[in-house]
């Protein structure tokens, strides 16, 4: 019997299985996973949790790194039910009523869709009956192992023409490998917590001095469009009003915009590497051969912080105004912060470059951990670095990556003099102004 709750997790709504007890309401009985028809069941509280959220398993497709089989991103890994051997199953083939994977992996409404938190997931067959066992017992030692589940008749190949040594041996190869396929975590993850807050109570002291500014506040702000007024004093008899302008505008009163691209960033990675802290380093580049970088902006992301949010900042032309008769590009870098090792880089070209603020939605998945990095043949000739291909790219569009100290389209340009960082830092290159851009590592902060 599944036992039911009264309040549970946000990510366990929808989630495929009935966690709350039902309530009336409006005549209907009504669960958490009522009304559900336009929730994914692939998101990023079912992402790679290791358990069927999806009746096609889509959400457990690629998550597993050690895999022995290179399968596609739209296959999983099992043994196949008739010939016993591990096995690249199409996505197309789940849940179609034909059990293909050995203890019906590929057939989750059989044994495994009773609860997510229900052990008994494994399909055997018993006197020519099917019945669903506890796949946590492969797990044991052979010899404590449950010997009824050993008389599933999907184990008598094990018997067969095998000595007693190659049935030992057959048996702690199954059990391991079945073990790491059909042994679930039965409590759910929490990917984020609201936390509790606390009451706390201040007195603010307000003063009742004269202010020596005859104009109230808002008639000063009308002198500035879109910045702050600020009154600076030369002696105790005269001041002037001057405007703190942000970087996007200009001007003694803020009235001039600043040429740029105006973006925001959605991230994207797979659960089990939620905890990892990547820095994302994005450059507007002019594309030509010197690839000056006019502007960049680098942060750090870690999913089970950040969770899906989005990040939106502005990268400005280095010269105003910006020389129309070149063309510009976003070029973004990926790297693991605690370790500095590159992840990856993604290009997105600026098509309509003639616009003033040129507005850009971006989303970037970041791929996993095990993911090679694509270089180029010998004959893209990167004096000083290495010819990477960008990862968002169908075509064979790649890049020069500089050594520490060079730049230019083939990393010709020499920069030894300016680009100085600390020694636990790299140097990524300099800016438009001579100045270096470091990547820090996880502990520390600053220009260089």
């Amino acid at each position: 019997m599944v036992s039911r709750k009264n309040y549970i997790r946000f990510p366990l709504i929808c989630n495929g299985f009935d966690e709350l007890s039902p309530t009336m309401i409006d005549g209907r009985n009504q669960t958490d996973e009522t009304e559900c028809n336009n929730w994914p069941c692939n998101n990023i509280y079912t992402r790679c949790n290791s358990f069927w959220n999806c009746l096609n398993g889509e959400d457990e497709i690629g998550c597993d790194e050690s895999q022995l089989l290179n399968c596609s991103s739209n296959e999983h890994i099992c043994f196949s039910s008739s010939t016993k051997n591990l096995i690249c199953l199409n996505i197309n083939k789940t849940n179609d009523g034909r059990i293909d994977c050995l203890g019906a992996l590929d057939e989750p409404t059989i044994c495994q869709r009773s609860s997510q938190y229900v052990k008994s997931n494994f399909h055997c067959t018993q006197n020519n009956s099917s019945t669903c066992i506890a796949a946590q017992n492969f797990c044991y030692p052979v010899n404590t192992i449950d010997s009824g589940m050993m008389n599933c008749e999907e184990f008598h190949f094990l018997s067969l023409n095998r000595t007693s040594e190659d049935r030992l041996q057959s048996k702690k190869y199954y059990q391991s490998m079945l073990c790491k396929m059909y042994v679930k975590r039965f409590e759910p993850t929490l990917v984020f917590s609201l936390g509790k807050t606390k009451e706390s109570t201040t007195n603010l002291l307000i003063s009742t001095k004269q202010s020596v500014n005859k104009l109230s506040f808002d008639e000063l702000a009308h002198l500035c469009h879109r910045g702050l007024p600020l009154r600076v004093w030369s002696n105790k008899n005269e001041s002037k009003v001057v405007c703190l302008c942000p970087h996007t505008y200009y001007g003694s009163k803020c009235q001039y915009q600043n040429q740029r691209i105006s973006f925001s960033i959605k991230i994207q990675l797979l659960s089990h590497m939620r905890e990892i802290p990547f820095q994302i380093i994005i450059f507007l580049i002019e594309n030509n051969n010197q690839r000056i970088i006019h502007s960049y902006v680098q942060f750090m992301y870690m999913r089970i912080r950040d969770c899906e949010a989005k990040f939106s900042t502005h990268l400005l032309y280095s010269t105003r105004s910006k020389n129309l008769t070149q063309n510009y590009f976003i070029h973004i870098d990926i790297y693991d912060k605690t370790s500095s090792i590159y992840h990856g880089s993604f290009l997105y070209p600026i098509i309509n470059s003639f616009l003033p603020v040129h507005p850009l939605n971006l989303s970037i998945d970041i791929p996993s951990l095990n993911n090679e990095i694509k270089y180029c043949s010998k004959k893209h000739h990167c004096i000083h670095g290495k010819c990477i291909k960008y990862l968002n790219i169908e075509q064979d569009e790649n890049f020069c990556q500089c050594d520490p100290g060079w730049s230019g389209q083939y990393c010709t340009i020499s920069h030894l003099i300016h680009c100085k960082c600390s020694p636990d830092s790299i140097c990524l290159g300099i800016d438009a102004h001579n100045r270096p851009i470091c990547l820090c590592p996880l502990h520390k902060i600053g220009s260089r």
